[in-house]
């Protein structure tokens, strides 16, 4: 909960302390200070105590002297800070140790005060601030975790882009379908690097019209060839990106891959062809009927025999719309038996009589349609006509009667026919059956693969309705509970990677402080007249540096510098080395690996005497686009340049305002 005048409840505070003198002026000191929201809850005299208070919930800030009874410096911090890291803790001192003061800060420390310095309105400020500043970290902590969780688990493929199409950041899936190491590997590359010529061309030219226009791409299906030749396809949104002041700065977007379903729906509209090609070539009458005895699905031999041209004129109708009323009962009975048994009707011969009044002869076979429950939703039917082979028949009883006449002569010639006879018939049921069991087969993948269709368009619909609800409170509910979080997406979009981005360092051994006289010599004629103080630690190690890469950030800071004192004052360069004895929140990020304890670095400093930097402004120095100068003096990008570079060479970079004025840039080195 914000700290705030309307809250009616204190926050506590653990006063840390050894001496009785602090500890008594201290408490006077919140005590006394007018609508004061804090008040000393519990004390401690030794770090032990506090350790115990501060593991126990005691408090909601503390207030530690780093000189107790059982613990002195910054061993005492330390400590303190081990115990209870969430805790927000501002440090107390007998002396003005600007070291100290940084260490402390940097291991994570809210606040460093002098003791001989604290006034109540001072001390106040410094535990609000301590407070706010705990939960605004806490909390922009949370929210970076759940960014990076969500980049790097989905399995839709991500990226931002400048606005000349190069990449800025992409997700672990991406990273993966690019056969990339790392995601950092990708950044300052284009499409170029990874598709075809004519499939980057089109993807470059829908972002330049996304820039242009403002307007996004919502799910576009794109066909994408990699550079190894594998063939993609890809649920796409492109949108475009912008800044905090509302200006399209580059596009971002996301790819779902849909190869498997798009290969799917080939498959099946090749077969759908094919079943529908040789369902309509077939002499045979095939038809499809609903529960209700409609006319779903037949074939070119069905239509004619009915007397139709196009299916629509066929198309849900029933057999009273084509037979005589005693015919289509029959017929109905017959399809709703084998829907009510589940027992198909094989092998059935049926004279029946078509549209032109002609009597015909049909071999028929009817099984039921199931659907996915194995329910009876429908009858599918094919009828074979036989009229020629029964009259065939027919003539053959006939010529078996004029023979009988003469049977003692024709006996042996009439068993001889008989027996061709059927094995001519038993020939032609079989081929008939092999005919129609292929048949119904194709048919009824046709029809499973027609039923399985919808759903999975339904599935890639969904996302289309998300990026398009209402802004109500019950459809996202509704579609979460639908998808199971499939667009989940949305976080804070934090910073902007630098627009120059360089691709890799030429690194050589070299003296930090040969490139700091050199960027000094080139920024002679910005001095005007101001002066430069120079304390460069003799005998520093050599660093690993692109010495032109780390003399352009000098460079960069040393002309800021001197543009903030507007050609007076003095402009401090300092170098010395150190070992770490801790480790600070801002000692490294997440694109930078974390200095160790023990670990021997050189430390860079770079003093002025200007007006320095507004406080409100400090955390945006080094974000892209965004400057202090005058519109039209500085293009936002200087100190974003220096952040990439710093970044690169695995160092720290941190500017602050001095007290007594002016601002201090620190830049660490691992050596």
């Amino acid at each position: 909960m914000p700290l705030s005048s309307d809250s009616p409840k204190k926050l506590r505070v653990l006063l840390v302390a050894q001496s009785p003198s602090d500890v008594f002026l201290l408490r006077e000191m919140v005590n006394e200070e007018p609508h004061s929201r804090f008040t000393i809850a519990v004390e401690a005299r030794s770090l032990a105590a506090a350790v115990s208070r501060m593991t126990a919930s005691e408090a909601d800030v503390v207030l530690l002297d780093l000189d107790l009874t059982d613990s002195h410096g910054l061993d005492t911090f330390t400590s303190a800070r081990q115990a209870a890291p969430e805790l927000p803790i501002v440090v107390l001192s007998e002396v003005d140790d600007e070291e100290l003061g940084l260490q402390t800060v940097q291991l994570g420390a809210q606040e460093y005060l002098v003791k001989g310095r604290i006034v109540p309105h001072l001390l106040h400020r410094a535990l609000r601030y301590a407070v706010e500043r705990a939960r605004a970290d806490a909390q922009l902590a949370h929210e970076r975790n759940l960014l990076h969780t969500l980049l790097d688990n989905i399995p839709d493929r991500i990226y931002f882009k400048d606005r000349r199409s190069r990449f800025i950041r992409v997700n672990r899936a991406l990273t993966d379908f690019f056969g990339l190491a790392s995601p950092g590997a990708a950044i300052g590359r284009t499409d170029g690097d990874f598709f075809e010529p004519a499939a980057a061309r089109q993807m470059i030219a829908d972002e330049r019209r996304i820039m242009e226009t403002g307007t996004p791409i919502l799910g576009k299906i794109e066909s994408k060839t990699l550079t190894s030749g594998e063939k993609s396809w890809t649920l796409t949104t492109k949108l475009p990106l912008r800044d905090r002041q509302g200006r399209i700065i580059g596009t971002c977007g996301i790819s779902r891959e849909v190869t498997a379903i798009k290969t799917m729906e080939e498959q099946l509209a090749t077969e759908r062809h094919l079943l529908r090609a040789l369902i309509d070539n077939l002499p045979d009458l095939v038809f499809l009927k609903d529960a209700e005895g409609r006319y779903l699905l037949d074939n070119a031999a069905h239509l004619r025999f009915l007397g139709a041209s196009e299916f629509s004129e066929v198309n849900g109708r029933t057999p009273f719309d084509f037979y005589p009323d005693a015919v289509a009962a029959g017929i109905h009975e017959e399809d709703m038996a084998v829907i009510r048994t589940g027992q198909p009707l094989t092998h059935h011969e049926q004279e029946i009589t078509d549209v032109k009044g002609r009597n015909l002869w049909v071999l028929t076979t009817k099984i039921p349609w199931l659907d996915e429950s194995g329910k009876a939703v429908g009858v599918v039917s094919i009828s074979r006509d036989i009229s020629q082979q029964k009259l065939a028949e027919a003539h053959l009883k006939q010529a078996n009667a004029d023979l009988k006449e003469r049977r003692s002569d024709l006996m042996a010639a009439v068993r001889d026919l008989q027996e061709a006879h059927e094995d001519l018939r038993s020939v032609q049921l079989q081929l008939v059956e092999a005919e129609k069991m292929k048949s119904i087969g194709r048919l009824a993948a046709g029809v499973a693969h027609e039923v399985k269709n919808p759903l999975a368009i339904l599935s890639m619909g969904l996302e289309y309705l998300a990026a398009h609800a209402p802004a109500d409170a019950t459809t996202p509910v509704i579609l979460k509970e639908m998808t199971d979080a499939l667009h989940r997406a949305d976080g804070v979009i934090r910073g902007l990677l630098d627009f120059s981005a360089p691709k890799q360092l030429h690194v050589h051994r070299a003296s930090l402080n040969v490139v700091i006289n050199q960027a000094l010599r080139l920024i002679r004629g910005e001095l005007k007249g101001a002066q430069i103080h120079r304390d460069l630690q003799e005998n520093l190690p050599l660093l690993a540096l692109d010495t032109d890469k780390i003399s352009q950030v000098f460079v960069n800071l040393f002309t800021n510098a001197l543009h903030a004192m507007k050609g007076a004052g003095t402009l401090a360069v300092r170098t010395f080395s150190k070992q770490l004895t801790g480790v600070g929140s801002n000692i490294a990020d997440s694109r930078s690996e974390s200095f160790r304890v023990g670990e021997n670095i050189v430390v860079a400093e770079i003093d002025d005497t200007g007006p320095g930097v507004p406080e409100e402004q400090l955390g945006k120095v080094f974000e892209p686009f965004f400057t202090t100068k005058p519109t039209g003096q500085g293009s936002g990008l200087g100190l974003s340049v220096v952040k990439t570079i710093i970044d690169l060479h695995r160092a720290t970079i941190d500017l602050r305002n001095l007290p007594d004025g002016g601002a201090r840039v620190t830049i660490m080195f691992q050596v």
